[in-house]
Formats: structure tokens, sequence, C-alpha cells
């Protein structure tokens, strides 16, 4: 394992965002599954049973890049991925591959320059750090308001 997989998954421990194997998630696909067409999602297709994310209580989504040192998902909203799939249900499942993997947030900016441009084709570069958590008044801890409730990380063989 890299050094850099290894920071990954230890600060996506730390999230509680568990890092799960491909054979593990075919028993998270239950109720409705929305599938991207993401490359490294193909694997899952056919566990479709639903063309919506809006729909869905199971997302199945790419990435296009991982952050060791905050293991933050980078996402770039593209026709691929929207961010609308990795937003609408309860879980959020993240397909990527140990290539995917920068050292820190800085090194994914400059990847992605020429992409993030006026005029070019993604109009938003999105990071994911953790379930989506919010926090009242009364500093009471809220899963699920503002995303997913539950996110887990899959690490596939040709994953980027």
């Amino acid at each position: 394992m890299s050094e850099l997989r290894r920071q990954f998954e230890e600060r996506l421990g730390q999230l509680g965002v568990p890092v799960v194997l491909p054979a593990e998630l075919e028993a998270m696909l239950t109720g409705k599954v929305f599938v991207s067409e993401h490359a490294v999602c193909k694997p899952w297709a056919a566990r479709a049973t639903c063309a919506d994310p809006r729909e869905a209580d199971v997302t199945v989504t790419g990435c296009d890049a991982l952050v060791a040192e905050t293991g933050s998902v980078a996402l770039l909203s593209a026709p691929v991925e929207t961010r609308l799939s990795t937003l609408m249900a309860p879980l959020n499942v993240v397909v990527g591959g140990e290539r995917q993997l920068v050292a820190d947030m800085e090194l994914v900016f400059e990847q992605f320059a020429g992409r993030l441009r006026p005029g070019a084709a993604a109009a938003c570069l999105t990071f994911v750090t953790g379930p989506s958590r919010t926090t009242d008044i009364e500093k009471t801890l809220i899963f699920g308001v503002h995303g997913p409730k539950k996110l887990v990380f899959v690490f596939a063989e040709d994953g980027g």
C-alpha cells in the first residue's frame, strides 16, 4: 500500500468513512440504487434500479481526485458526474483508484486548473470530506441535512 493511500484511508477512518472492498459493496446496494455513468462505476451498472439520483436510497459515484491530507474526494461537475448524484441519497458510495491520490488540495487545483477556467467544461470543483453534517444553535449534530447521511469509499483496481 502506498503512503498516500495509507494516509487517505487513515483520514477517512478519522472522519467515520469506511473503506470497503468492491465485493463488500454488493450488500449495500439495497432499495433504489442509482449508479453513475462514470467509467469506474461500470461493474455495478447492472445493479441500478433508478435513473434519477433524487429517487435513490443509494448512489454509486466516481470521483476526479483523492486528497490524502484531508481524506477529501474531489468532484468536477461534468455531464458524466453531476453534483446532484453525490448529494441526494442517504448513502453515497464513492469509487476511486490509487492513481487518483494526491498529497494535498493545492495539487488538485494545479491538476484541474485548465478545466476550471471561464468557458471550460467544468463549472465547479467540489470537495467532499465525510458525510453531510450540521449543528444547530444548541450544538446538536445532525447528519444528512445538506447531503448524504453516510459516505462509503471503495478502491477499484482501475479507478480513475
